[in-house]
């Protein structure tokens, strides 16, 4: 036994192990169950279940001996998840998808209904660069991080930001038509992914996916960002297969716990 070894207590150790067996299990659990499924003497799991019920950690079902999670972890967790820095969270994401696809991954937020760049990360092997700064802001309806974004949105909601915002054109690929725009929202939820298919600038096409938080909400966006002379039906698949593995990912890592199917 080495010195970090030894520095372990076993009884906690052996309380942890209790604590995954209940958070893995679909439902509860009675002791001799418990036990066996942890390696442990019942003696001592049946010890160290009183002592986590105690503590409010594992809860004991009314009129039963089964056991399961109780509203402590849930508490602990929660304040975990809201402590989470998005930004810091998705840098490793971010830096994953770029070196996989070799183009440059954004991540961005909705802010005062514009779409507001938080972080990207670029590849030395990129096509081309694209110019693009952290910070820099960008309408939503023909950009495709704030279709995405807005694709979490109600139609009331949408409405509204359009409302204020208006649906200028930039291009003859922009949607300036609300209809239109509600039905590529639409496809979007469907999906999972949006693009932006020159929207906004000639030359440069882009793939994005919603990040969402444990409740289910879209709280921010992940792109990838490529010249269109290199877009091709099958790249357009690559992409956003890529991109949209990322994003559950770090969902995931959110809370998100909800199954998506497989993009086709």
């Amino acid at each position: 036994m080495g010195k970090s070894d030894q520095a372990l207590v076993q009884s906690v150790m052996r309380a942890l192990d209790i604590v995954e067996v209940l958070a893995e299990s679909k439902k509860s659990l009675g002791v001799t169950q418990i036990a066996k499924l942890t390696g442990l003497y019942k003696p001592t799991a049946h010890r160290l279940l009183n002592t986590l019920v105690h503590a409010g950690y594992v809860q004991q079902e009314s009129g039963e001996s089964d056991y399961k999670l109780g509203m402590k972890i849930l508490k602990i967790s929660s304040l975990v998840l809201e402590r989470q820095d998005i930004r810091e969270l998705a840098r490793p994401y971010l830096k994953k998808l770029s070196d996989s696809i070799k183009e440059i991954a954004h991540l961005a937020i909705m802010d005062v209904n514009e779409v507001v760049y938080i972080d990207k990360v670029e590849n030395n092997e990129q096509t081309i660069r694209i110019f693009s700064s952290v910070g820099n802001r960008s309408p939503m309806h023909c950009t495709g991080l704030g279709k995405v974004l807005l694709a979490g949105l109600s139609d009331s909601e949408v409405k509204a930001i359009v409302a204020q915002k208006g649906l200028k054109k930039y291009t003859d690929n922009t949607i300036t038509n609300l209809n239109h725009l509600k039905q590529e929202l639409e496809r979007i939820r469907e999906r999972g992914y949006g693009f932006d298919e020159m929207e906004h600038e000639l030359g440069v096409w882009c793939v994005a996916s919603p990040v969402f938080d444990r409740f289910g909400r879209t709280i921010a966006a992940i792109s990838v960002t490529t010249p269109s002379i290199y877009i091709s039906d099958d790249r357009k698949r690559m992409l956003a297969h890529e991109v949209v593995n990322v994003t559950r990912e770090l969902s995931m890592r959110l809370g998100y716990t909800k199954k998506e199917d497989a993009i086709v």
